[in-house]
């Protein structure tokens, strides 16, 4: 077992004797931001300064600066800073897929000095709390970076299942489902670096309802109103019905339309006694103007 830690930890005594100083550095960022990278030391009589970037979640690239010549083959867009002899790289409006490693080498007659900057960029979450598809309170904390830390209140055991999504834009979405049936109240709390204060989402199962089975029901019980409601308008049109054939069926009813068949005949024969005294009258005057005519026409010679 000797030998082989002896073994192990060989490269590393090798690396510190071969390189004259190594510094690492850690820097936060928030989204948007723009980050700067030093390498401290001196970049006096250099002869090349070179930036290796090892993201998180994309490509190796890197970018290196000589006397003469300077080279690159990162597409994202990062600047070779020099000031006060020293060299400083500017990641500008940082983002997620920003993370990683960057090691600043620099190469001079003293020897090769080494930088190692870790970069974090912080992406504040979105948090959200809903029923899942099967009825269970699921707290959801979309979009953050680092990846969000999610619990519950009441605490619950084992009852709690976590996953996370790996977002494009280098995010990640954490997924947090409560599955237990004997509490109503659930209250979510996230907790992340960007946040002073963690966020907390309540939901009540007794304000929405026991899920897909209440819908069903208020359905059914609409679908059984709307049916009784026809049934009482049906019920309620066949009574008019009955009661009209009842009013004319009446001894009441009856007697109208007796007096009704008895005027009529009496109405007709005095319209045509009418008209037989009107047209006797209209014949006598016409016979009383041709009599008057007669006599007044002159005498033929």
């Amino acid at each position: 077992m000797r030998r082989q830690e002896q073994t192990r930890f060989t490269p590393w005594l090798f690396l510190l004797v071969c390189v004259n100083k190594v510094k690492t550095d850690f820097l936060r960022v928030r989204a948007g931001d723009e980050a700067v990278l030093h390498c401290n030391h001196s970049i006096m009589n250099f002869t090349m300064i070179t930036w290796k970037v090892q993201f998180l979640h994309q490509p190796y690239c890197y970018l290196s600066a000589m006397e003469n010549d300077n080279k690159t083959n990162c597409s994202r867009e990062m600047h070779l800073d020099i000031d006060n002899n020293q060299m400083s790289l500017r990641v500008p409006d940082t983002m997620a897929i920003d993370d990683g490693n960057y090691t600043c080498e620099i190469v001079n007659t003293s020897g090769n000095f080494f930088y190692w900057n870790f970069l974090q960029v912080l992406v504040k979450p979105f948090v959200i709390i809903k029923m899942d598809e099967n009825r269970h309170p699921e707290c959801q904390a979309i979009g953050g970076n680092p990846a969000a830390n999610i619990s519950w209140t009441p605490e619950p055991r084992d009852a709690v299942k976590t996953w996370q999504k790996r977002e494009d834009n280098g995010t990640t979405t954490v997924f947090s489902s409560y599955n237990t049936s004997n509490v109503t109240e659930f209250t979510c709390i996230v907790s992340h670096p960007t946040l002073t204060n963690p966020i907390e989402r309540q939901l009540s199962t007794l304000a929405l309802g026991a899920g897909p089975n209440n819908v069903i029901l208020i359905v059914s019980l609409i679908l059984v109103f709307a049916l009784i409601l026809g049934m009482l308008l049906l019920w309620q049109r066949s009574n008019i019905r009955i009661c009209l054939s009842v009013n004319r069926n009446s001894p009441e009813a009856q007697q109208n339309s007796n007096t009704i068949e008895e005027v009529e005949p009496y109405a007709s024969f005095t319209e045509k006694v009418n008209t037989i005294y009107s047209t006797a009258g209209d014949v006598t005057e016409y016979k009383g103007t041709q009599q008057r005519g007669a006599k007044k026409l002159p005498n033929r010679p």
